[in-house]
């Protein structure tokens, strides 16, 4: 009911009020006369025979005196609650001048007017339909005793007209004159303006340290709201929630603080993120996708234990005391959804690309960050609206546990098939493959990837409804992956056709992946029967090259034939031959020999020791029996092209790569270099400046 038909009500009102006063001085006048009678018995009966006429005139009179008893209460009783409800349209046309100006010139002035407002309205509201019965109701008594001129009559007909029209159903939600809504809507806009201006992106560290992973790194405190500033924000949610308007400040704070969490996610750099798909992330150079994965693992800890971490404390400080926290987690789902859908899009575009072993480290880097996260996740998004993203967390991690167990079973068949991919070194050095499964399992069995891989496996394995059995564990997949390798070095060095050289290739691999091996956690999962195997495999290996090599070399240093009997000269001339074969024979060992590599410092060492004791003292003792033949016609000098000490230098020079031949393939007769006489040998040391 509006106010300019409660003031025409009340004029009517005020018309039924006069007619009421002059029926009460009929009434008055008519008590006046009934005294008058009474003073006298006797002349009683002569005044009434005398006023019986007026009686019959004063009848009607007196009947409507009696009725004007009755609705002069209803009057009174009508009256009343109607100016109270007119007094409060004129406290809303007085809070008018307040509320129509902008909220943050006063705030705390404005929430006390639109809580006033408030009241009035809701007063309005719940009085309005019983005084405007109370009103119907008195009217109409007043007109069925015709108390008033037709003139009153009809309006109090309108009246009543429109009293029933605002009486019947809800009251006039228009009361105020839409001024209530106007305040609160300034309102809502101030809250977002508040919410603004105190809400700033954080500046986000691109990665977490150990302190910060466990304790967080301090920049929750950042986006805390000041006390001041929370009350207000309060206050203003207050007066919207008994208004039913509180859902506008909780959309307000969605937007502002989703456009937020965005911003600050992007001081990260994450355009990165929308490569997502696999069949571009497989075309993608392994270096930028491996720096992206990396990156990834990083900034999506970032974004829960710091980001998110810190807005769901900002919406428990706003927010928690709003509807028991209702909103807490639709708001923070909102503000989560965009950057954490973006995070779990490139975590499955990686999962789902195709598998190559260098990949198994970064998927265990993925699982790690996830695995680091899931607990913050589980308590930050514990809400039902958050259950899909927390859901959709969790299959990201089981595909990144199966494509990561599967690229580890795999490794074995992706050795083998690197068979043909490249051929052998000319000097029979470590391959790139040993080299590469080598590290490649040293790395997976270090402090960092062991423990995720272990648990990766062991979760697989729970999936399959297994318990832990040896031969599907870790250790057992890295001795595969070893005896896969050995076979395939094996293979390889038949690519040499030279047997010497093939067991040089076979000594250095086998050596190598010993040796690497035995060095770290590798060792300790292979075993120290896998260690013992591969050390006697190179000792055979060494014995074969010493007989290949050398054993040709020592074999013209025979005793065989040579008899004193024969005469002097035929002995002499049959030694000094065997003596020129032997230094001819040296001399072409060299010669192909230093094109090899024995790369490794412990095993060069034992083979040239090995070789050393091989042929020096054979050598030694050849001269010392028959060199004394050799002095007459020139002396042994003429016959020995090098000493015994020529021969032990030569061979350490070579095996450790210092011995250079001026003339490859010449094997003329000369003197050592370091001979009887000290003359320069045809074959020079280039090590002869460091002895």
């Amino acid at each position: 009911m509006g106010e300019s038909e409660l003031s025409r009500l009340v004029a009517s009102t005020a018309q039924l009020i006069i007619a009421r006063q002059a029926l009460c001085e009929t009434l008055e006048k008519t008590r006046e006369l009934g005294l008058a009678l009474s003073k006298s018995e006797n002349k009683l009966q002569d005044i009434r025979g005398r006023l019986k006429p007026i009686e019959e005139a004063m009848a009607p009179l007196l009947l409507g005196t009696v009725s004007a008893r009755c609705f002069s209460g209803q009057i009174e009783e009508a009256l009343g609650p109607a100016k109270t409800v007119l007094k409060k349209f004129e406290e809303l046309r007085a809070l008018e001048v307040t509320l129509m100006r902008d909220p943050k010139e006063n705030l705390d002035a404005y929430l006390v007017a639109v809580q006033k407002l408030d009241e009035c309205v809701n007063y309005i509201k719940l009085n309005t339909k019983g005084t405007v019965r109370l009103l119907q109701d008195a009217a109409e008594s007043v007109m069925q005793q015709e108390a008033v001129g037709k003139a009153h009559e009809q309006r109090l007909i309108e009246s009543i007209s429109l009293l029933k029209s605002y009486s019947t159903g809800e009251p006039n939600p228009n009361l105020d004159g839409g001024l209530l809504g106007i305040a609160l809507e300034r309102i809502a806009k101030e809250f977002k303006r508040i919410l603004v201006q105190h809400t700033l992106p954080l500046t986000l560290p691109d990665r977490l340290d150990e302190a910060e992973r466990t304790n967080g790194n301090g920049l929750t405190d950042q986006i805390l709201l000041p006390p001041a500033v929370l009350k207000r924000l309060q206050a203003i949610m207050q007066n919207l929630s008994s208004n039913g308007g509180l859902e506008k400040c909780v959309e307000s704070y969605r937007e502002i603080r989703s456009t937020r969490a965005f911003v600050s996610l992007q001081g990260l750099k994450l355009d990165y993120l929308k490569t997502c798909n696999p069949e571009a992330l497989e075309k993608m150079d392994w270096d930028i996708l491996q720096t992206m994965i990396g990156k990834w693992s990083e900034h999506i800890e970032v974004a829960v234990k710091v980001l998110y971490a810190s807005e769901k404390q900002l919406c428990e400080q706003v927010l928690g005391k709003v509807a028991n926290g209702a909103y807490i987690d639709e708001c923070l789902y909102k503000v989560a959804r965009i950057g954490m859908g973006q995070f779990i899009s490139f975590g499955e575009g990686v999962a789902r690309s195709q598998r190559a072993p260098e990949k198994l480290f970064k998927l265990l880097d993925m699982y790690d960050a996830l695995e680091r996260c899931m607990p913050n996740v589980n308590s930050l998004f514990d809400g039902e609206c958050c259950r899909e993203l927390r859901l959709q967390l969790r299959e990201l991690q089981k595909m990144i546990v199966a494509q990561a167990c599967c690229t580890f079973w795999e490794f074995k068949q992706w050795v083998v098939e690197q068979q043909h991919e490249v051929s052998v070194a000319p000097d029979g050095s470590v391959t790139k493959l040993s080299s590469y499964v080598v590290n490649y399992l040293k790395y997976l069995v270090g402090d960092i990837y062991n423990p995720i891989m272990d648990k990766v496996l062991k979760i697989e394995q729970t999936w399959r409804g297994q318990a832990r059995p040896e031969e599907s564990g870790l250790a057992h997949g890295v001795l595969l992956f070893m005896q896969a390798l050995e076979r395939q070095v094996e293979a390889r060095s038949n690519d040499y056709t030279d047997p010497a050289l093939r067991y040089i290739f076979l000594m250095n691999n086998i050596w190598y992946m010993r040796t690497r091996s035995k060095k770290c956690e590798l060792g300790g999962l292979l075993g120290d029967q896998w260690l013992t195997e591969q050390r006697r495999k190179v000792e055979q290996y060494t014995l074969a090259y010493e007989h290949e090599v050398w054993g040709g070399v020592l074999k013209y240093l025979t005793r065989e034939g040579i008899n004193s009997q024969a005469g002097r000269s035929v002995v002499r001339d049959l030694v000094a031959k065997r003596i020129r074969d032997f230094s001819s024979a040296f001399d072409y060992a060299c010669q192909k020999h230093q094109r090899w590599i024995i790369a490794e410092e412990d095993l060069r060492e034992g083979t040239k020791n090995a070789v050393v004791q091989a042929v020096v003292p054979t050598y030694r003792n050849f001269l010392s029996s028959f060199g004394h033949l050799l002095e007459s016609g020139g002396g042994s000098r003429n016959y020995c092209k090098y000493t015994p000490e020529n021969i032990e230098q030569m061979i350490t020079d070579l095996l450790y790569g210092r011995l250079e031949l001026s003339r490859p393939g010449a094997h003329q007769g000369g003197h050592g270099s370091h001979g009887p006489h000290g003359r320069q040998a045809h074959v020079p040391y280039a090590g002869d400046g460091h002895r």
